[in-house]
């Protein structure tokens, strides 16, 4: 059986930090996630993960949920408890020095200052690992660093951002299919012309037709599918949490109650805070007697819960620990949760 590669992508847990500069790595996996189906993901070895077969290749996308400056404790993790060696690891984080819009694919090298990637590498004692430097350009003026990766983008950059991602989501699947070589020739350089032509007055004309189509015909998700697209790109999240959340009450309408929890899913990924859109999915789970997956979304649930509600947060480890008293991360993560608290 062919070995197991490994996708990281940098960024940092929470919902300040969402869609920011700094997180360009975890939209390149869940771009990744999204367009090979592979639903809603787990908690394991202090990241959020993925498992599945791309172009023929086994992987597991990661994002590690340890904060930017300590993500090698996670990839250190999960690369010893899968044996993946160096030469099938790649990484995706956002890059000060590459200017924004562009991708720079390296077979190996040093952190150029980035922290997650220095990490990593002390961790592994190894830099020999591909990665793909995702440009977020420097900062306007006197702003410092930062203060800089902290923004999140908007208007036009917002859909750039996104089509980067996009691409650096087929450079990794070159590097999958034929080598690191391959991708850095195909994809090393400026985003091609194509990708970015669509304005933002195109891309809301286009919104104003798919919100016609969806009115002529609201039990089709055709049409309400492609506005919540558009409504990415334009970096209207909460409309298109709105219409994941609209497909998923229209597919259990219609008994596909599989692909309702899957739009749920990327609600919730959009926005963490849903919480009790997070316990349906878990719930969910369970009643496809699918424990595992719903333990592993209960223990995501009390991750983003830990910072602004640690009561909230041990309710759902316990309903982890209910579905399973003896699950081992389960009652790590208690422990860890219990000394957090007594700590205040």
């Amino acid at each position: 059986m062919a070995e197991k590669r490994l996708i990281v992508g940098l960024g940092n847990p929470g919902a300040k930090y969402e869609k920011t500069r700094h997180n360009v790595g975890w939209r390149v996996i869940d771009e990744l996630a999204r367009r090979h189906n592979l639903g809603g993901g787990r908690s394991e070895r202090r990241a959020q993960t993925w498992d599945g077969v791309i172009r023929g290749e086994r992987v597991k996308l990661a994002k590690p949920l340890t904060y930017m400056n300590r993500s090698g404790e996670s990839v250190r993790a999960l690369m010893d408890y899968y044996d993946i060696a160096s030469e099938n690891l790649i990484v995706a984080h956002d890059d000060l020095d590459t200017p924004f819009g562009k991708l720079r694919l390296r077979k190996s090298g040093g952190h150029g200052g980035q922290k997650g990637l220095r990490s990593i590498i002390g961790r592994l004692g190894d830099n020999g690992f591909a990665r793909v430097r995702f440009g977020i350009g420097r900062p306007p003026g006197k702003m410092q660093p930062v203060d800089f990766v902290l923004q999140r983008f908007a208007g036009d950059d917002a859909i750039l951002a996104d089509e980067v991602a996009v691409r650096a989501a087929d450079a990794i699947e070159v590097w999958l299919c034929d080598g690191i070589e391959a991708a850095m020739s195909k994809f090393n350089g400026d985003a091609p012309r194509q990708a970015v032509s669509r304005s933002k007055p195109q891309l809301e004309e286009q919104l104003a037709i798919y919100r016609r189509a969806h009115d002529l015909a609201p039990s089709d998700p055709k049409a309400l599918m492609k506005l919540v697209s558009i409504q990415k790109k334009l970096g209207q999240f909460d409309e298109a949490v709105s219409g994941h959340l609209r497909l998923a009450e229209l597919y259990e309408s219609q008994g596909e109650n599989r692909q309702a929890n899957a739009e749920r899913i990327k609600a919730v990924t959009l926005k963490p805070e849903l919480v009790d859109v997070q316990r349906a999915i878990a719930e969910w789970f369970l009643a496809q007697d699918n424990t595992k997956k719903a333990i592993a979304r209960y223990l995501l649930l009390a991750e983003h819960l830990s910072t602004r509600d640690k009561g909230a947060a041990a309710a759902a480890v316990e309903r982890a620990l209910a579905i399973n008293p003896q699950h081992p991360k389960a009652l790590e993560y208690k422990g860890k949760l219990i000394e957090r608290i007594a700590a205040k």
